[in-house]
């Protein structure tokens, strides 16, 4: 059935569907476009009349290929006109808890009308408000320059980031419309949407926006994850050059062939050579990204973070049902030494210094995983660098400052390839892994529904009241005061939930000041 809502910008016409409203495609902020390209977000404009809200709005422009169509079905459609949200909340709702979600897709894929997070059953069986949030993507979302400096807000990167911080706002001045209670507000995000929610909650300028922070699988050290500003300008002047422009006149680009000849020239030969990766990241501006996200402070609030078991396999070994292959690496071999590549991988990735020889790295695997083959390994530590260890260094640092943190380890091994890559959690985060796109891949059957609605129940609970503990699930806090090698965390698996000790916490230690806890200052 159809209803309406009354929020400050206007009237809206949703769905009712089995007990659960439906408002799709709300404008946020205005459409970025013409002089609002590659600048902060302004207010959306309010209307006059009805606005039908019934339908997801478009997603940024993008290339969507590869590992990134595992989650993601084929989009409907983009455009540069895409803040918009979306919200699921219970018939009637009143002064509901409200969790905001951040899809991932390294900041240039993705878009909050997923299947994936669609948020209809959290709203349905759990009473809480769901918020999925669209944001710009690729080099509309982080081009960075001082000629693209915004007069009004005296910005000149994070476009995308300011997206998110504007969707907050929003939510703070309407979410009361939908039933739901702005003073209750949990940010969450998953792989890149993670990291943002990081930074969100490690800016102070945003810390009246939520009440807790929900990080899944957010990538935490510096490059590529993260870019300087110098670097970010380099880039930003040579696409601009390469498209046969000057910075300020990639304003007057239409932003879906920007985005198409940007892509394109990352796979051109000498480009790439230059820029192996888009340097469209989060970026270290000093306005609102001030320091590394590893170094930085969150704010005093509960914390629910965790990995999947072996994340690199998104990006190594992910396959649809009939064998296609969709990771575009593959582990080094005879063609590539191990310890060759392992140097590279550490001169990427750890930020920290003096950093570890590779003998050293490859001899504390071998000691922890004496039965596993070269390839196995590899993905341990590609895993560990990137995720796991600085994903259990914030968890720990956080819990040493004193709020309750709570580590979970996703294990649920997928039907085609085995394991469990980043990534998967989502759709047993949201219930939706029995949606076509998705159930065949997982291996949706029964046992998947049982860890995906006690993960439901243990969202929806930390959401409502700061601790993901149920009544049918004792989830402890994590003890800041353990060793990395004995810490613990909620394995999440064809078991079910249980907590108790880290899975391969032990190679945590083989990285210093990542594992050990004496660098979790």
């Amino acid at each position: 059935m159809e209803i309406s809502v009354e929020t400050p910008a206007g009237r809206l016409a949703g769905r009712r569907h089995d007990g659960v409203d439906h408002f799709l495609g709300i404008p946020y902020a205005a459409a970025p476009v013409g002089p609002f390209k590659l600048r902060s977000p302004r207010p959306a404009p309010n209307w006059a009349g009805m606005r039908p809200a019934d339908h997801v709005g478009a997603a940024a422009p993008q290339h969507l290929a590869g590992s990134q169509t595992w989650l993601n079905e084929p989009i409907a459609r983009m455009d540069e006109d895409c803040l918009t949200l979306n919200v699921w909340a219970p018939a009637d709702a009143s002064d509901a808890p409200v969790l905001v979600w951040f899809h991932g897709g390294a900041t240039r894929n993705g878009h909050g009308g997923a299947a994936a997070c669609d948020g209809f059953r959290l709203a349905s069986e759990h009473g809480i408000v769901v918020v999925t949030v669209n944001y710009r993507l690729g080099p509309l979302g982080g081009l960075a320059h001082p000629d693209l400096t915004d007069p009004e807000t005296g910005t000149c990167a994070n476009w995308g980031l300011q997206d998110k911080i504007a969707s907050l706002s929003w939510v703070r001045e309407s979410i009361s419309a939908f039933g739901g209670d702005p003073r209750k507000v949990t940010i969450a995000g998953q792989s890149s949407g993670a990291a943002n929610v990081v930074l969100i909650a490690q800016n102070p300028d945003c810390r009246s926006l939520f009440r807790a922070v929900i990080a899944q699988s957010p990538p935490l050290f510096q490059p590529p994850m993260f870019v300087g500003l110098d670097a970010a300008v380099e880039y930003t002047e040579a696409v601009a050059a390469s498209l046969g422009t000057s910075v300020a006149g990639l304003r007057d680009l239409d932003g879906t062939d920007l985005v198409r000849r940007e892509a394109a020239l990352l796979r051109d030969a000498d480009f790439a050579r230059r820029f192996p990766r888009p340097r469209t990241a989060p970026t270290l501006d000093g306005a609102l990204v001030h320091a590394w996200p590893h170094d930085g402070v969150l704010a005093d609030v509960p914390l629910l973070i965790g990995f999947t078991r072996d994340e690199a396999r998104f990006w190594y070994d992910l396959a649809l049902p009939d064998g296609t292959r969709l990771s575009a690496l593959s582990p080094p071999g005879a063609g590539a030494p191990v310890d060759v590549a392992l140097a590279r991988l550490i001169a990427l990735h750890y930020p920290f210094e003096p950093a570890p020889s590779p003998a050293a790295i490859l001899a504390g695997y071998r000691a922890t995983m004496p039965n596993a083959g070269s390839d196995a390994i590899w993905l341990a530590i590609y895993s560990d660098l990137v995720f796991r260890a600085p994903i259990w260094r914030c968890a720990a640092r956080h819990a040493r400052r004193g709020p309750p943190v709570f580590l979970y380890d996703f294990a649920w091994p997928l039907a085609v390839t085995g394991g469990t890559p980043h990534a998967a959690c989502v759709p047993f985060v949201f219930g939706t892994h029995r949606h076509p796109h998705l159930a065949a891949k997982i291996g949706a059957n029964e046992t998947a529904d049982g860890l995906s609605g006690a993960m439901m129940a243990a969202w929806a609970a930390f959401v409502r009241d700061g601790t993901p503990a149920t009544p049918t699930l004792d989830w402890p806090a994590l003890n800041p005061g353990l060793p990395a090698d004995t810490s613990a965390a909620m394995t999440m698996d064809g078991n079910g939930m249980l907590f108790g000790p880290l899975y391969g916490a032990a190679r945590l230690a083989s990285w210093p000041a990542i594992g050990i806890l004496d660098g979790a200052d």
